[in-house]
């Protein structure tokens, strides 16, 4: 979907700017602009600076051209520039959105399988002078706790939230003081107790930050449980990863009830009978509903706590015979106590189990990945298989429809290109840009200490129409002095030098237009950072070495592909030449 908006966002924007500028601007020039009578000393200054640019810029040109060393210069540049790209491709952390500080604070409590209501309670009542601490030193307006956890939670888990203060007025990060809150939480023992920053697509629930989940599908649930034993080990040993956990713990207290068929038959108890009065007495059953205040309200039949307590209280407990008379339920059924889990979790209709864990920071959804992939490895193979699920999910499917959309993108700007041209030597020339502009912009990414994440990835995409402008404004221009019958060495000089401006003025423009983006502070600042890095990096880089890759490669290239007006210059040669026969011979056009 953000391809989408992208896309109509930046087309929008190119077709309104390509009519006002062939429409309006020429109106308003002509209304507003003035002849300058000498200038001003700005003005005149960096006249004079672009002249000496320009004149030193034409003379590198003329002993860069046509000399092989300099042609293998540019080539080695190339090269180089695309194995730093390659390297820095790879030595940079890839996840799926940049970290964002969004304001709040998330804290999830899971008491031990079995744990009731009022234990939980007291853990969370001793979380909330935690949580006051930073209400009363201005860092957070309110706080939240919640008992059991948002979402319809069982009773063994609980939510806090902690609602930070404005951006501007705090100085430390949601993600710092999670970190903080985790150092205060650690000697909590009656509970598993986590602090996390919400991601940036989390979408309501009381679900925490980012964080990698794997799932392994199987036959049956204990074979699974058993596999994942050595990866829950490795990861709990891992300084990156945080609360490793899984979704399936066979250690809640289960009471099994069966029923003596022979039994429950010679006194006439039918089975019906019996789970009515468990579900009565132990769960409960809703009989009846009345109506208050204009609310419906259900009545619930169920026996009092302190009587469901224990399995000594089946004892207590009778059912009817088919004769009417009562008989102990215990005399029909018999109790046995094990562990179990609370929920069996399938997954394309296979048994599955979830490893799942938070990230700590400097610690990626591609590093979790690639350890757990490791772990993995290790054990039998054959009887489980693996799927991830959440962010590790969303960014392999966002990754392959980035590299989709970068492809095309591609793709379609040389074709274009290509159908202008009337060539595809042109087009491939101008194209050499676009790896420099990447190279670019993975360079700010490095510099900025930032990642490989969607927004990175968004920032590339829009490089490809950034750089290729470069390009096209010197070899557009030098293909029309070669249709003016000027030689490739002197095109290509000319058309550098009176580009020179223009490449320097728009990349300023593009590149000090994304400034704003790279010094954004507060709500969102991740996302709009990244991209601002990627486009100002890209767009300086990408001009520096444009000024030199295009001109010589081109040099070399055009030799071998004719100017766009060739076939029209030779018809109306041929043309002429019929109406004047005796005439001289045409020069043929490069």
């Amino acid at each position: 979907r953000l391809f989408v908006e992208l896309a109509v966002a930046i087309a929008a924007a190119i077709a309104f700017s390509a009519f006002l500028a062939l429409s309006l601007s020429p109106m308003l020039a002509s209304k507003i602009l003035k002849p300058a009578e000498g200038g001003g000393w700005l003005a005149r200054r960096v006249d004079r600076g672009m002249d000496a640019l320009k004149d030193s810029y034409s003379r590198s040109l003329d002993m860069m051209l046509g000399r092989r060393i300099a042609v293998i210069g540019v080539a080695a540049l190339i090269g180089l520039v695309g194995l730093g790209a390659f390297a820095m491709f790879k030595i940079l952390p890839s996840e799926l959105v940049p970290q964002e500080d969004r304001g709040r604070v998330q804290v999830r409590v899971a008491g031990p399988e079995g744990a009731g209501f009022d234990y939980t309670r007291r853990i969370m009542m001793g979380l909330e002078p935690i949580l006051a601490e930073y209400k009363a030193n201005g860092e957070a307006d309110s706080y939240l706790i919640s008992a059991p956890g948002f979402g319809g939670g069982s009773y063994n888990s609980g939510n806090g939230v902690l609602i930070l203060a404005d951006w501007s007025k705090r100085e430390r990060t949601a993600d710092e003081i999670a970190k903080e809150l985790n150092g205060k939480l650690r000697g909590q023992t009656d509970a598993q107790v986590n602090a996390s920053t919400p991601g940036a697509f989390q979408r309501g629930g009381g679900g925490g930050g980012t964080g990698v989940e794997m799932i392994v599908t199987g036959s049956e649930y204990e074979p699974i449980y058993q596999w994942l034993q050595p990866i829950l080990a490795a990861a709990q040993e891992n300084p990156g990863l945080s609360r490793p956990r899984l979704n399936y713990e066979p250690n809640a207290p289960r009471l099994l009830v069966d029923v003596d068929p022979e039994r429950a038959a010679g006194l006439g108890v039918s089975s019906q009978e019996i789970g009515r009065t468990l579900e009565t007495m132990f769960g409960s059953r809703r009989v009846t509903t009345y109506i208050k205040g204009g609310q419906e309200y259900d009545v619930l039949l169920q026996t009092e706590r302190d009587n469901r307590r224990s399995v000594g209280d089946l004892e207590a407990l009778y059912v009817r015979t088919g004769g009417g008379s009562l008989v102990p339920l215990s005399s029909v059924v018999e109790t046995q106590t094990s562990g179990d889990t609370p929920d069996r979790r399938r997954l394309d209709r296979q048994r599955a189990i979830s490893l799942q864990a938070d990230l700590n920071d400097g610690y990626t959804i591609t590093d979790a990945v690639e350890f757990l992939r490791a772990e993995a490895a290790k054990q039998p193979q054959g009887a489980v298989a693996i799927q991830w699920g959440g962010a590790a999910r969303d960014q392999q499917e966002a990754g392959g429809a980035v590299a989709f959309a970068f492809g095309m993108a591609l793709l379609l700007v040389f074709l274009v290109l290509a159908a202008q041209f009337e060539s595809w030597i042109t087009p491939a020339v101008i194209m050499l840009t676009v790896p420099l502009a990447a190279a670019g912009g993975l360079f700010g990414l490095l510099m900025a200490g930032s990642s490989l994440n969607l927004y990175s990835q968004i920032g590339l995409i829009i490089l490809i129409g950034v750089a290729a402008k470069n390009g096209i404004l010197i070899v557009e221009f030098a293909n029309q002095l070669r249709d003016q019958g000027r030689s490739i060495r002197e095109a290509i000089i000319e058309s550098s030098a009176l580009r020179l401006r223009p490449i320097i003025m728009t990349s300023i423009a593009t590149a000090f237009g994304a400034l704003p983006l790279v010094l954004w502070h507060g709500a969102g600042a991740g996302s709009r950072q990244t991209i601002g890095v990627v486009i100002f990096f890209g767009a300086i880089f990408s001009t520096v070495l444009t000024l030199f890759v295009v001109p010589v490669i081109y040099g070399v290239l055009a030799r071998f592909t004719k100017s766009p007006e060739y076939t029209a210059r030779k018809i109306e040669e041929w043309e002429a030449q019929e109406v004047s026969p005796n005439g001289p011979a045409p020069a043929p056009a490069e």
